[in-house]
């Protein structure tokens, strides 16, 4: 993709905001060191209007060009992951928590956007909203900012956003029209039997017996119960059962996820999750406890804003197929209209996967995203 040269100028202090947050990883809603490098930069564009009410350690901000109540809308995450890392850059984080989701490119991405649009404020004719928002790796703070009033507050015709992609080339943009992240749950198992000796198994209920028919019978969901068109996972990902190699086990607790991409598969999941437990309880004299808590929606682009992406991009714009991973990015399009997109991140030297202690990449590539923006704003006649 061509940079323009006014952001090409930019590329020294993005890569030193990016490394510098990179430092300083912090995780969930504690991000108080995060949000104060983030106001610091802000205010050295020229920002003075913050709004910190919306989440603990969020902050949303405007450039303002005219009293229209309605903006477009930029969002970046900032948190990390408690992930030591491993990748012995000199910046390297040693607090043990880590950029391994790239979040610390995302706001370094963004950052960038606002000074441009700052110094380029002559030429938009459009409000903009940017949403430097916690917590995107859970609780979810996305749904916190919108419970607490941030469409009511701040009226967007839409809002993007973006995420660096290991799989992908350095420097591509790729995205995909509708579903490109699944929507996302997590199941939480305790079942409880009658312990007793390993040479009396009739006089007790064994919990690892029920426990692996339960597991079993999970992967008759997707394979028997959900349209094969509509992909769908269940997966359980960790089993505890037993204390000694003769005693029956009077317990068994186990962790999964499920994922989708279509809603009415997500709540069949959910349904039949809930009747296996209680066929298996009453064939192996057991109690189970299934509980599943529910995380993000599908990340759902919109079909207007993709198109305008393969406008302003052409050949420079990629094609990806939807993925399983889930993003909070998800809560605001179900709000308003939103459009979600990748930055290629891989080279022979970057190889690594997201969520890896040695994820790391070329700041560059983040004026890639920059481009992009400043081009979507084009199309939208908010720049000029």
């Amino acid at each position: 993709m061509d940079v323009r040269d006014d952001i090409k100028q930019l590329e020294n202090e993005i890569c030193l905001m990016r490394r510098e947050l990179h430092q300083i990883p912090e995780t969930g809603f504690e991000t108080k060191q995060t949000l104060d490098y983030v106001v610091n930069k802000l205010t050295g564009f020229g920002y003075d209007n913050f709004d910190f009410s919306l989440a603990k350690n969020s902050v949303v901000v405007q450039l303002r060009v005219n009293d229209e109540p309605t903006s477009i809308g930029f969002r970046s995450d900032m948190d990390a992951l408690p992930l030591k890392e491993e990748t012995k850059r000199s910046f390297a984080s040693v607090n043990g928590n880590s950029h391994a989701c790239g979040h610390d490119g995302h706001m370094a991405a963004l950052l960038g956007l606002c000074k441009y649009v700052m110094d380029h404020k002559e030429h938009i004719k459009k409000n903009i909203t940017f949403v430097f928002q916690p917590a995107e790796e859970g609780p979810g703070g996305a749904k916190v900012m919108i419970e607490n009033g941030l469409f009511q507050l701040y009226p967007m015709e839409c809002i993007i956003g973006v995420h660096v992609m290991g799989e992908v080339e350095a420097g591509r943009i790729a995205c995909k029209a509708g579903p490109m992240m699944a929507r996302n749950g997590e199941l939480f198992v305790n079942i409880t039997g009658k312990g007793t000796h390993g040479a009396t198994p009739h006089l007790g209920s064994d919990a690892i017996v029920a426990g692996s028919a339960f597991v079993s019978a999970l992967q008759s969901i997707t394979s028997r119960n959900i349209n094969p068109l509509h992909s769908s996972v269940v997966t359980i990902g960790t089993f505890h059962a037993g204390s000694a190699e003769n005693i029956i086990a009077e317990t068994c607790a186990m962790k999964g996820t499920i994922r989708s991409f279509q809603d009415e598969a997500y709540e069949k999941i959910k349904e039949r999750i809930q009747e296996i437990a209680e066929g298996v309880s009453k064939t192996y004299n057991v109690t189970i406890d299934a509980k599943i808590v529910d995380y993000y929606f599908v990340v759902d682009n919109d079909e207007k804003l993709y198109k305008l992406l393969e406008d302003v991009l052409q050949d420079d714009l990629q094609v990806v197929e939807p993925k399983m991973v889930a993003e909070d990015f998800s809560f605001y399009q179900k709000e308003i209209p939103g459009l979600f997109y990748y930055i290629g991140t891989h080279t022979d030297q970057y190889d690594q996967n997201l969520h890896s202690a040695k994820f790391d990449f070329d700041e560059t590539v983040l004026l890639h995203v920059i481009e992009t923006n400043v081009r979507l704003l084009e199309g939208m006649h908010v720049y000029d």
